[in-house]
């Protein structure tokens, strides 16, 4: 007898759409067949996909829950995260530690563990570790025995040296280089965040020269230029160290050339998008409260954001994610000039639709391609594969069924789950929504409502990345 049967959906994986039926027993996929396989009578419950797509829950690689950077910045519950995600599909999210200055990496991640499922989740979680600021070398010591206990993946940040909504985060080249000396020997992988601060600081000493420090002229302060300096200095680290190397959050098409340029010879990169970045722009800077838009790198203009959809296409981007960091409306206004803005949007609900609506039904991503760029990729990349990111034998049955046709407005208050009071999704009309959204094998969603239990969501070890 099996736990679920999710029959007659065209199921999709990286490589290809097929018509096909998943058996599901204790949590894990055991049987995918053709059509009318598997004996449904014995089934304890039996979901009936026709005519919808049936894809891998979605994995979000990049959101931050519980964080407090400041105090403007400290960011909505793992509770409430976990729900929002879970409704719009993604079914494991990965957060992150973080070890700030002196403080010991190791412990750093137990803490955040130990919180996080002190919550009531609902769906699963993996974490990266946050090594911020001027960390010691004994932090670069510690990343074997991270790795050993399942968090594989390491940020650092080129920018935020003090000061401000992000101050103290920065770390300088030497201690990145030391982190990608470790990760590549142990089958680690470093996460940056790529902005030139130097550059950055030269150009915000200017505006304000010219009485232009207000934050809707951001995009001047932090340019392109600052994004592709970082971007290459880091993936020249890379491929001096022999270190995977993660670009978060890839805004400029001048970065997508480098990263490009650089897996043509070998170095091991990657980059990632995150749909805010797809799909907003820096005009939206020039309204009342515009401040709700920004986030780091901020938005570019319509030749950046059509290179980084064309690099979704092509495969020279790799991942989309959200980097949601929710916070109150009245903490978002605090910052309103150049160098003092507040960061975070509200997004980890809205990623899998916005993909599928704006990618899929509007600029004809493929369906595999979809499945790459949501759920498959990041589960590579993470050392989750196998076990997330994909619909076969032996994967935890992480399911969700994509309805093509299904028109949805996102309405703030009415359809929207996380812990935020706006959201910049609020009236964003979208064609495609997930409506059945499985978790190990157990229905979490179904048409519009929640019928899974509380308090399931657990931590996943993460292993070495798979390179590509």
């Amino acid at each position: 007898m099996y736990d679920l049967i999710v029959k007659n959906g065209n199921v999709a994986d990286e490589h290809s759409v097929r018509p096909l039926d998943i058996a599901v027993k204790d949590e894990k996929i055991v049987a995918v067949g053709l059509h009318g396989q598997f004996d449904t009578s014995d089934a304890a419950t039996v979901v009936d996909a026709a005519g919808k797509h049936v894809v891998p829950g979605g994995i979000d690689t990049h959101v931050h829950y519980d964080l407090k950077i400041s105090e403007p910045m400290h960011a909505q519950p793992a509770e409430a995260g976990s729900r929002a995600g879970l409704w719009g599909g993604t079914t494991t999210y990965i957060d992150f530690s973080m070890a700030a200055g002196d403080e010991d990496l190791v412990e750093s991640i137990q803490a955040k563990i130990e919180a996080t499922n002190a919550q009531n989740l609902v769906s699963d979680y993996a974490l990266h570790a946050i090594m911020s600021g001027n960390w010691p070398q004994s932090n670069a010591d510690r990343i074997q025995e991270a790795i050993s206990g399942g968090v594989t993946s390491f940020k650092f940040f080129t920018t935020f040296p003090g000061g401000g909504a992000l101050g103290g985060m920065m770390s300088d080249d030497g201690r990145i280089y030391a982190a990608m000396l470790e990760t590549e020997k142990h089958g680690g992988i470093v996460m940056v965040h790529c902005e030139d601060d130097c550059i950055i600081d030269y150009n915000v000493r200017r505006l304000y020269r010219e009485g232009r420090q207000h934050f809707s002229n951001v995009g001047e302060a932090r340019p392109p230029l600052a994004e592709e300096a970082a971007v290459r200095r880091m993936l020249l680290l890379s491929r001096r160290t022999g270190s995977p190397l993660f670009i978060v959050h890839v805004s400029a098409k001048e970065s997508v050339e480098a990263l490009t340029e650089a897996r043509s010879i070998g170095t091991h990169a990657f980059g990632e998008v995150l749909h805010p970045n797809l799909m907003f722009g820096p005009e939206l800077y020039q309204q009342d409260g515009g401040q709700r838009y920004m986030n780091y790198p901020p938005n570019k203009p319509p030749e950046h954001r059509d290179a980084l959809w064309a690099a979704c296409l092509s495969g020279e981007l790799h991942t989309v994610a959200s980097d949601d960091f929710t916070i109150p409306w009245d903490r978002k206004m605090m910052g309103d000039t150049v160098d003092n803005v507040t960061g975070g949007t509200n997004s980890v609900e809205t990623r899998m639709s916005i993909l599928w609506s704006e990618g899929v039904v509007k600029r004809n991503l493929s369906v595999p391609r979809f499945v790459e760029l949501s759920a498959a990729n990041p589960a590579r990349l993470f050392g989750l594969y196998g076990t997330k990111g994909v619909l076969r034998p032996g994967a935890d049955a992480d399911i969700v069924v994509m309805d093509d046709g299904f028109t949805h407005t996102f309405a703030q208050g009415e359809n929207l789950h996380s812990a935020g009071d706006f959201s910049n999704w609020h009236g964003w009309q979208v064609t495609g929504m997930p409506v059945t959204t499985i978790l190990r094998g157990t229905v979490m969603i179904d048409k519009g409502e929640f019928v899974g239990p509380q308090n399931v969501g657990r931590f996943v070890p993460s292993s070495s990345p798979e390179l590509f």
